[in-house]
């Protein structure tokens, strides 16, 4: 046999319970145990606990403006009617395309003047490349000796006969220079006094020639304030002379051979030992150096 489960009872009011009897005896109110065999005790705890009521807070009402009435009308207009929109006009349809026409003339035209182009671009870079691996340098000059005979001066001209030697040093070695036109003159104070040609040469590469000169000068002209400065260094025992050289030299190595340049060759204040008894004199202080630009 199985073992029954133990019946849970409960105390009720008998006048309370909805399908009960009341009843009475001797003014006293019994109660009357009910007792349910169906239900846990968990199930009959939750029975007597009292119902729990839901807490919260309530919607707060909507309150539409101006009463739940739509808004009124704005009292702004625009004060022109609206443009009507634009309607573009319909293109112009060709049927036929546009074909481009074959110029034998233009095509000629640029194939010309590109090839011209392209031409004197490697020409330049040709150049560039002969320049830096060739590297021609001008060469130096040197007054090594000078010298005056029959000097003599007068209110404003003066005369005499000058003899220098110039040393040229060509410092290239693959290029030689090929001299055209050699022509030296002679200056007091920026006053012309006299100058001379030469006949041209050639020198070759990492070589040096001398090269004579001779200048005469007979009743030049001279400023009387520059007649009197140069009696003035005479009577000090020396005067100075400017030399310039003009010389239109040709660089060449072998086959290659550059355009002809001009070089201007200056020898400033080349002192000559002269007194205010003497008509004739020699260089003072040795050699000079000579500034050489193109």
């Amino acid at each position: 046999m199985g073992t029954k489960s133990p019946r849970l009872c409960r105390s009720t009011n008998p006048a309370s319970d909805g399908g009960g009897t009341v009843q009475k005896l001797a003014g006293k109110k019994i109660l009357v145990a009910v007792c349910d065999s169906s239900r846990t005790p968990k199930q009959l705890k939750s029975m007597q606990e009292p119902s729990r009521t839901a807490t919260g807070y309530p919607a707060p009402p909507f309150n539409h403006p101006n009463g739940g009435q739509p808004p009124p009308p704005s009292t702004t207009a625009y004060p022109y009617a609206a443009p009507p929109p634009y309607q573009p006009h319909p293109q112009y349809y060709n049927p036929q395309p546009y074909q481009q026409r074959y110029s034998p003339s233009r095509s000629f035209f640029r194939a010309f003047i590109a090839t011209m182009i392209c031409l004197a671009v490697v020409f330049g870079v040709v150049l560039i490349i002969t320049w830096l691996v060739l590297r021609p340098s001008l060469p130096h000059f040197t007054i090594t000796t000078f010298s005056v005979q029959n000097f003599s001066t007068t209110a404003q001209t003066v005369s005499a006969t000058w003899h220098l030697t110039f040393l040229l040093r060509n410092n290239n070695h693959k290029m030689s220079v090929t001299y055209n036109v050699l022509r030296p003159s002679l200056f007091y104070h920026s006053n012309y006094l006299a100058d001379s040609q030469l006949p041209p040469f050639k020198q070759d590469t990492r070589s040096e020639n001398t090269l004579n000169a001779t200048l005469v000068a007979v009743d030049a002209y001279l400023e009387p304030r520059a007649v009197t400065d140069l009696n003035a260094e005479k009577s000090s025992g020396s005067v100075t002379f400017d030399v310039q050289l003009l010389a239109s030299a040709s660089f060449r190595s072998g086959s290659w051979r550059f355009r002809p340049r001009v070089l201007k060759v200056l020898c400033r204040k080349v002192p000559v030992g002269l007194t205010s008894k003497s008509s004739s004199g020699q260089l003072v202080g040795g050699s000079r150096e000579c500034q050489v630009w193109t």
